[in-house]
């Protein structure tokens, strides 16, 4: 079961692709990383490392520091660190 505070990790990096009209293979290749590993964090399969999430970001157009402002501001900064700690 997709515990849904992480889940909203995904859905905002999803809104943020769209929002700049980004496809998933464009935001992959640009991350080094297949589309498949895209749609999976999309979809809450996956977690994205810290550094990931950063380049994600950067390639959205965002520093690292304003996409964990958002996750913050929406309450489950918290969640997401604890299950990265827990994933390594």
């Amino acid at each position: 079961m997709v515990n849904h505070k992480i889940a909203t990790v995904g859905m905002l990096i999803e809104q943020k692709r769209r929002a700049k009209r980004v496809n998933q293979d464009e935001l992959a290749f640009n991350c080094n990383i297949t589309r498949k590993a895209i749609s999976n964090i999309e979809t809450d399969k996956n977690l994205p490392s810290l550094p990931l999430l950063v380049k994600i970001a950067h390639e959205l157009d965002m520093n690292g520091y304003e996409l964990l402002k958002e996750i913050e501001e929406r309450g489950f900064l918290d969640i997401y660190l604890r299950k990265y700690e827990n994933n390594k």
